[in-house]
């Protein structure tokens, strides 16, 4: 990345925000010279800026090895955050603004160890409800969900999935471990995911990816109703409506598209 130099102090503060992202993106210790390389400026500017977040509490400096990581301050103040904002808080209002704009109910989900976990939804406008319950796990394979857990989540996760036996929920649900890797490579590329009566028949969701302030998956957020007015194929529409709401609950949790 690069970055066009800043004056003055919201500019400067605006500088070493971005520093401090980029060293919690890294995971690990940073140096000084990296660092400048990133940002496309001088080291001097680099370590300004470090020397204050050091003095804040939110860096460590290695001494020995003059490279920078996260603080136990820094941390802590992310699980504070994180408790008190969820992805389904942060996906509420945007949720039912969804809904409204396209009328179809629409689900939050989460990652966890056998398939995505339901945490939240919006029942839909029409008097025939279809949807699942909060609190139901959607499997990885059969479901649009789970296709965007496998594309943009951990990476362990597609591996351990195609090597198990891939249970057939309907005549529907793909059960080939190449053409479910194709599929998710697919889902990866367009940054979306269907699940046509994969899961239950008559049944369909239009799912996208949320992710966090470090740029990381943390759930999808799902238009559901029945096929025939969600089909296979999604309209442009639903498509362009579900990636604006996706990016707004993104924004919610603190990420930003890098530039």
């Amino acid at each position: 990345m690069s970055e066009a130099p800043k004056g003055g102090s919201i500019q400067a503060v605006e500088f070493a925000l971005e520093i401090l992202e980029y060293v919690a993106r890294c995971q690990t210790s940073v140096g000084v010279s990296e660092m400048a390389r990133a940002f496309g400026t001088t080291k001097s500017r680099i370590h300004r800026h470090l020397q204050t977040l050091v003095a804040a509490g939110y860096l460590i400096r290695n001494g020995d090895t003059e490279r920078y990581s996260i603080s136990a301050r820094l941390m802590a103040l992310g699980q504070a955050v994180s408790e008190s904002f969820e992805v389904a808080t942060a996906a509420r209002d945007i949720a039912r603004e969804l809904r409204d704009q396209t009328g179809h109910a629409v689900a939050i989900s989460q990652p966890e160890r056998e398939g995505n976990r339901i945490l939240l939804i919006v029942p839909s406008r029409s008097n025939i409800e279809i949807h699942v319950k909060p609190g139901s796990i959607l499997h990885f394979h059969s479901s649009a969900q789970g296709k965007i857990s496998l594309a943009f989540g951990d990476r362990l996760l597609l591996p351990r999935i195609l090597s198990e036996k891939l249970e057939m929920r309907t005549p529907y649900t793909i059960t080939d471990p190449e053409r479910l890797r194709t599929e998710v490579e697919a889902v990866r590329r367009q940054r979306w995911a269907t699940a046509a009566n994969e899961a239950m028949v008559g049944l369909n969701s239009l799912a996208a990816p949320i992710f966090d302030a470090l740029g990381g998956y943390v759930g999808s957020i799902a238009l559901t109703d029945s096929v025939q007015f969600i089909a296979e194929t999604p309209t442009t529409d639903q498509v362009r409506n579900l990636l604006a709401a996706a990016d707004k609950v993104s924004a919610n949790l603190g990420f930003r598209p890098r530039k």
